[in-house]
């Protein structure tokens, strides 16, 4: 009777057309990972920033502190150099985002007889920044009803005083400003927000959060008591999403490291990486509710998630083939590093420059 041990059971071990199969999963999840950050910059970095930053971050999952608001005020406040959604601004629907921008700065200039189209854009803004004030105004008087299906809201005495555009201006019989000064704020609405928050619009992610009626509205005008940041409900959903998907991805990337033929502390240490670190990196979600550094922190987190991704990624290709499988790796490896070299240098860096100039995204 034979009592050595039987040898492990590494990877090695695995037919040829076993390990490819890994091989081009480990690449495909890769990829699929840079697609995500292609996403998280589109959704919460700002304009010509490769990711988010710390302040970014606290926006996001804190919001302001000692300030609170209700959902609108936070999206219409917050700087035009945010992304465009319901976690940066939603300044520019009133602005560059808004039906036919440019148009209406030429119209403006030959209205008021402006040559320099830079000049003529500074005064439509004027004018849009009141319509902006006459919403948060109506939001802060608590959102009237009666003055959303009335189309009819007055004007705080001191906002009365602002230049305002005239088409949302309510007139008398006689077609001149109605005195005390009033807003038509469902029409307001429905050319600023329901062009996009439109129900009927099905496939486009705006249509998810309609603002057509009074109701839909109204949910967005309350304060949140945290202060703002992403809502319960979204980072819930959120949550729920990422700890099902992403520990199902780790788990199984773990354990095919743990199949490789490197030491046994090696294979401990970066086998659960990933999964411990996202759970650190989720509670952050939560825990900047109650605190910003968490926020901050979810950056260091997410970083330190990624590195023990790309660890198992490239560790595990290189332990799936013997010396000349390691030479053809080792040469994709630096064509893929050239090749990436040149994306960053010729596309992203281009492309950020001018996101950048613009403030504004595709």
């Amino acid at each position: 009777m034979n009592d050595l041990p039987s040898r492990r059971f590494v990877l090695r071990d695995l037919p040829l057309a076993a390990r490819l199969v890994i091989a081009f999963f480990l690449l495909s999840v890769g990829a699929g990972y840079g697609a995500a950050l292609v996403q998280i910059h589109f959704q919460q970095a700002r304009p010509g920033e490769l990711l988010p930053n710390g302040d970014d971050l606290v926006r996001t999952f804190s919001g302001e502190r000692g300030h609170p608001q209700s959902k609108i005020e936070q999206l219409l406040t917050a700087d035009e150099s945010h992304p465009f959604n319901g976690q940066g601004t939603m300044r520019v629907a009133f602005t560059t985002k808004s039906e036919s921008w440019k148009s209406a700065i030429k119209e403006t200039a030959k209205e008021l007889k402006i040559k320099d189209l830079t000049k003529a854009e500074q005064a439509l803004r004027h004018q849009r920044d009141g319509e902006v004030d006459a919403v948060l105004a109506w939001v802060r008087a608590g959102a009237p009803k009666q003055d959303y299906e009335k189309d009819h809201f007055v004007l705080p005495a001191d906002l009365a005083k602002r230049e305002i555009t005239s088409d949302y201006l309510v007139t008398d019989d006689k077609g001149k400003v109605a005195e005390p000064k009033a807003f038509k704020i469902q029409t307001l609405f429905n050319d600023r927000c329901v062009r996009c928050h439109d129900p009927e619009k099905q496939g486009e992610k705006a249509a998810q959060f309609p603002l057509n009626t009074y109701e839909h509205i109204k949910q967005y005008t309350q304060v949140a008591a945290s202060g703002g940041g992403m809502s319960l409900t979204k980072l819930a959903q959120t949550t729920h999403l990422h700890l099902l998907s992403f520990a199902m991805l780790y788990g199984l990337t773990g354990l095919i490291f743990s199949l490789t033929s490197y030491a046994g502390w090696v294979r401990m240490l970066i086998g659960p990486w990933p999964l411990v670190l996202q759970l650190a990196e989720i509670s952050c979600w939560w825990l900047a509710r109650m605190d910003p550094f968490y926020a901050r922190a979810i950056g260091v987190l997410g970083g330190l998630v990624a590195l023990g991704l790309m660890l198992q990624i490239v560790l595990t290709l290189f332990g799936l083939f013997g010396k000349k499988g390691k030479v053809v790796l080792v040469a994709l490896v630096c064509v893929a590093l050239a090749g990436g070299y040149m994306v960053k240098q010729r596309v992203i860096e281009p492309y950020l420059a001018q996101e950048g100039n613009t403030g504004q995204r595709e």
